[in-house]
C-alpha cells in the first residue's frame, strides 16, 4: 500500500487508549500475569524445573517478564494511534504528541523504578497494589483530551489497585481483573464509536 504524503500537521495528543489498543494491552498483562504466578508456582515445586532457580534468576525472569508485556504495551499503543491518524489523513508527530511519548516514557521509567525497588526491599506484597494504582495514575495524567470514559477507567483501576491491599492473595486475581477491565473499556469503545458513525 502506497504511503499518503499528503497528511496534515495537526496539534492533537495523538497517542491515545483506542479500542484495539485495549484488546492487546489487556492480553499483555493476562499472558503476563498468568506466566509470572506459573514461575512463581514452580519455585516453590520440587518437581518443578523453575525449582532450580535462585532467588536473583526468579527476580530476573519477573523483570524480562514485565519488561516485555511494557515494551509490546507501548508497540501497541504506536502502531493502533499511528495506522488511526494516516487513515484519517493526519501525522501522527507534532509538537504535543511528543510531548506526550516523552511524559509517558517518564512515568513508566518512574513507575518500574518503583517496583523494582519494592522487589529489592522485599515488600512484594506492594509491587502488584502499586503498578496498578500507578497505571491508573498514568491513565489518568495521559489523559490530555480530557476523555469521560477514560477517566471512568482510571478510577476502576485505583478500585482493583486497593483490593490488594486488603484482601490478602488476591494480587493475581486484581492483575486479572485488570486484564478484563481492558477488554471492556475496548468493548464499550468500540460501540461508542460505531454509534457515533450510526447516528452520523
Amino acid at each position: 500500500m502506497a504511503k499518503n504524503r499528503n497528511l496534515i500537521k495537526n496539534t492533537s495528543y495523538n497517542f491515545k487508549l483506542r479500542s484495539s489498543t485495549s484488546f492487546f494491552i489487556g492480553t499483555y498483562i493476562l499472558l503476563g500475569a498468568l506466566l509470572i504466578h506459573t514461575i512463581i508456582s514452580g519455585f516453590t515445586i520440587d518437581s518443578s524445573p523453575f525449582s532450580f532457580l535462585t532467588v536473583n534468576f526468579l527476580e530476573t525472569f519477573i523483570f524480562i517478564i514485565t519488561g516485555i508485556c511494557v515494551f509490546f504495551s507501548l508497540l501497541a499503543l504506536f502502531f493502533s494511534n499511528r495506522k488511526y491518524e494516516r487513515k484519517i489523513g493526519n501525522k501522527v508527530w507534532n509538537k504535543n504528541s511528543r510531548k506526550m511519548v516523552w511524559l509517558l516514557f517518564l512515568l513508566v521509567i518512574i513507575l518500574y523504578s518503583i517496583e523494582f525497588y519494592l522487589l529489592r526491599i522485599g515488600e512484594e506484597a506492594f509491587i502488584i497494589p502499586t503498578f496498578i494504582l500507578g497505571y491508573g495514575i498514568l491513565l489518568l495524567v495521559l489523559n490530555f483530551s480530557k476523555t469521560k470514559a477514560l477517566y471512568l477507567f482510571s478510577i476502576t483501576c485505583f478500585l482493583i489497585g486497593l483490593v490488594p491491599l486488603f484482601i490478602d492473595g488476591s494480587g493475581r486475581y486484581s492483575l486479572i481483573t485488570l486484564g478484563i477491565a481492558h477488554y471492556v473499556y475496548g468493548v464499550t469503545s468500540r460501540n461508542k464509536k460505531a454509534t457515533k458513525n450510526t447516528a452520523s
